[in-house]
């Protein structure tokens, strides 16, 4: 196994061109992630009341901590399908486990793109045969390829440390660019664990990483009906055991926090139509939640995403994005900076010199807002984006 490949001891990947969103093209749109055997497993999937019928499935299924395979699709979210979605992936599934010679129950469906649409069925199962036939373990490029919608490049991660004396390798892929939002950010994400972690260790694991990581970005405000994070972990027949003293577990938890982090990032970058890739920063509350409150509200104020799009310092939407917040400060006693120019002191302006520095901080293609409420000792912080004219454009014709 090469080091600098994205290879991991375990598992096989394929993808093939199913049609899945228009007929006849030959672009990859049905992808299958396998394990040698069954992988202990967890997943956090999205709190949208609306949710897809592959999110369904995938939450029961996993309720018994096992999946050794999971097929993925994109350009149809097989979402607001009804009964008929629900049957659709359990016929895809059912054929995938045949074909594979596994449990039924241990395949688990991920699925994107157009909501309400019904799977085209018949396409994506004369596709099966390829894509099982074509599992390997170079092949998780295209995995991460043809997850994607509007993405405009594929995703991953690849990690390796050593914990407890025994090498962990984790490799990771998310797709994802609109629809971003907390609460289960709108992504697709996968993260492969070559040593085998035990089930409830691995489930708070991956919770934790989430809301530390996917849901810590922002680029449009909204959750979509099909977010869901999965994690397998020991997927080669003699796996080892990470084990489970505290010192492991924290170790894991750190390095599948890392991996996530690194994935959120690049969703957040990709944005669709972002020019700019943008951190606001909270300090100063009262407790993290008012922080969070506060560095959301700004983050997806279009208001405040416009004016980052024009290079415009302009204060007093960051600081009236916070005021509407709900969180209770004084705004005699706010701090502003922009990259680290003092803009605000005490809810003044510090001075005339600060705009041209600031607007001249906001040409780079990332930077950070820093508002300090001087309200306590808490701080959080959000990934967001500018939001321009290409993204109306996107999702305006995203359908047609």
């Amino acid at each position: 196994m090469k080091e600098d490949s994205l290879e991991i001891t375990g598992y096989r990947f394929s993808a093939v061109a199913a049609g899945i969103k228009q007929p006849g093209s030959e672009r990859r749109d049905l992808a299958l992630i396998c394990a040698d055997r069954p992988a202990t497993a967890a997943c956090v999937t999205t709190t949208n009341l609306v949710c897809a019928a592959p999110v369904e499935i995938t939450r029961e299924r996993f309720k018994a901590g096992s999946c050794q395979a999971i097929l993925i699709n994109s350009g149809n979210a097989n979402a607001v399908t009804g009964r008929q979605g629900i049957d659709d992936a359990l016929v895809l599934l059912d054929q995938v486990a045949q074909h594979l010679n596994i449990d039924r129950r241990l395949v688990a469906p991920m699925s994107t793109g157009v909501i309400g649409a019904p799977l085209p069925v018949d396409r994506m199962r004369a596709a099966v045969p390829e894509l099982v036939a074509g599992l390997d373990a170079t092949k998780a490029p295209d995995v991460a390829t043809a997850m994607m919608t509007t993405d405009t490049r594929p995703k991953t991660v690849l990690l390796n440390e050593t914990i407890g004396g025994r090498s962990v390798r984790i490799l990771g892929m998310v797709k994802g660019a609109g629809m971003i939002a907390p609460n289960m950010a709108t992504l697709l994400a996968v993260a492969l664990v070559d040593v085998r972690v035990e089930a409830v260790m691995l489930g708070k694991a991956l919770r934790d990483a989430t809301r530390n990581t996917f849901n810590a970005i922002t680029i449009d405000g909204d959750t979509s009906t099909n977010d869901t994070v999965i994690a397998l972990t020991g997927g080669a027949p003699f796996a080892e055991e990470l084990g489970s003293d505290h010192d492991a577990t924290q170790a894991f938890a750190g390095m599948l926090q890392t991996a996530c982090a690194n994935l959120a990032r690049q969703v957040a970058a990709d944005g669709e139509g972002a020019t700019k890739l943008v951190e606001i920063r909270v300090r100063g509350a009262r407790d993290k939640r008012d922080a969070l409150t506060v560095a959301r509200t700004i983050a997806e104020s279009p208001l405040v995403k416009t004016a980052f799009y024009g290079q415009d310092p302009n204060w007093g939407r960051i600081i009236a994005a916070a005021g509407r917040s709900g969180v209770s400060f004084d705004p005699d006693r706010l701090d502003l900076f922009i990259d680290g120019i003092p803009v605000l002191k005490n809810g003044a302006p510090r001075s005339d010199e600060w705009e041209p520095q600031a607007a001249q901080a906001m040409k780079k293609r990332e930077f950070f807002v820093l508002l300090d409420l001087n309200h306590g000792t808490a701080e959080a912080s959000m990934l967001t984006t500018d939001l321009s004219e290409e993204y109306v454009r996107i999702n305006a014709a995203y359908r047609t």
